[in-house]
């Protein structure tokens, strides 16, 4: 286990070996017409239960900062039930067959496949950047110098779509060839040898990197979602369980937020130690881990869901237009969602409540 990386640096791999396949066919083969209704069944006392699709590792997810703090839990309205996901494509296949109602932590290209497939969900919250960096050598000392240069990353992830994104933004697109690997170690191991001339990689990797004084880096993932290019690590449930458990849902949403505030906090420890027994990590691992993790703020939850009930104009179905583009090239989707589709896929409402009134927490 990688001590240091977050979420979406530990399970880059495997949402990599996913992308490798059509979006859509690991999200409809397993078609319900009553998502996540088996995970949303009363339990003893007729109580909800909540279940939740998520990536386990060192670094401490929202989620499992509520499931691990009773103060947070406890006004959720249900019981939180956390069941391991390896990849976005196979946590939202999972959840269009039932297996839990939300799912938490995906990226940009899984979710909008999903959405070209239009499964019956709804993104609901923001919850963190990609942690991303652009390393790059000695010999390239401004943006420009990249033209005629190779920049490695992850195949097919957010981390791809970001880069590409980025080098359009410095009308580098048709200058510098973007190299895949199967893996962030790929991408490491590639630049050390001299085969790349760039690697855009997680914190870990990056990190790794930047132990050799010749090194710098240029561009983060989320100076990235500042030009628009955000790819943004979601929480989504399903349109059955939102229905027929609103407050729920709107309950999560509040506590999540709440978990991402106090994780950033004078009381950051305690919440991350409390939340690390649930996934194995020493308290001193998950909170060098989780610190490192590049949160949604309050403020920016508006920024991309906006404060409209509906989200077709909203920054984040522009990204995830953009992302449909992106897929298409690639050959995932057969066509782009538009934004009317993607915007019928996104429920603002929650975060809007959270952010203005904190659902009385």
């Amino acid at each position: 286990m990688r001590t240091l990386a977050p979420r979406t640096s530990h399970t880059a791999p495997a949402r990599l070996a996913a992308a490798a396949a059509v979006f859509g066919l690991a999200l409809t083969a397993s078609a319900c017409s009553s998502s996540g209704s088996s995970a949303a069944g009363g339990g003893a006392g007729g109580s909800t239960t909540a279940g939740i699709g998520y990536f386990e590792s060192a670094t401490i997810g929202p989620e499992v900062l509520v499931k691990g703090n009773t103060d947070l839990a406890s006004k959720v309205g249900a019981s939180i039930k956390l069941t391991p996901i390896d990849s976005g494509v196979a946590g939202l296949a999972s959840l269009r067959g039932g297996a839990f109602p939300f799912v938490s932590g995906v990226g940009n290209p899984p979710v909008t496949g999903a959405i070209a497939n239009d499964t019956k969900l709804k993104v609901i919250f923001a919850e963190y950047y990609d942690a991303a960096q652009l390393i790059v050598g000695s010999k390239i000392k401004q943006n420009s110098d990249l033209a005629g240069k190779s920049v490695g990353d992850l195949q097919g992830s957010s981390e791809d779509y970001e880069i590409r994104g980025w080098l359009k933004t410095q009308g580098l697109d048709s200058k510098v060839k973007v190299v895949g690997f199967p893996s962030e170690q790929a991408v490491e191991a590639a630049y050390k040898s001299g085969r790349i001339d760039a690697g855009y990689v997680e914190v870990a990797q990056a990190q790794d990197l930047l132990k050799n004084a010749a090194n710098h880096k240029v561009v983060t993932a989320q100076q990235i979602a500042a030009l628009g290019f955000a790819s943004l690590n979601v929480l989504a449930v399903t349109d059955t369980f939102a229905a027929t458990h609103k407050s729920v849902v709107q309950n999560l949403v509040c506590q999540v937020l709440k978990s991402q505030v106090l994780a950033a906090g004078p009381q950051a420890d305690k919440y991350i130690a409390n939340g690390s027994k649930l996934v194995g990590a020493t308290p001193a691992t998950a909170i060098a881990a989780t610190k490192g993790l590049p949160f949604v703020s309050a403020k920016d939850q508006l920024t991309f869901f906006g404060t409209s009930k509906d989200a077709s104009n909203s920054k984040l179905a522009q990204s995830y237009v953009k992302t449909g583009e992106f897929l298409k090239e690639q050959g995932r989707v057969s066509s782009v969602p538009t934004a009317a589709q993607i915007g019928a896929h996104i429920d603002p409402t929650y975060v809007q409540k959270a952010v203005k009134d904190g659902c009385g927490s």
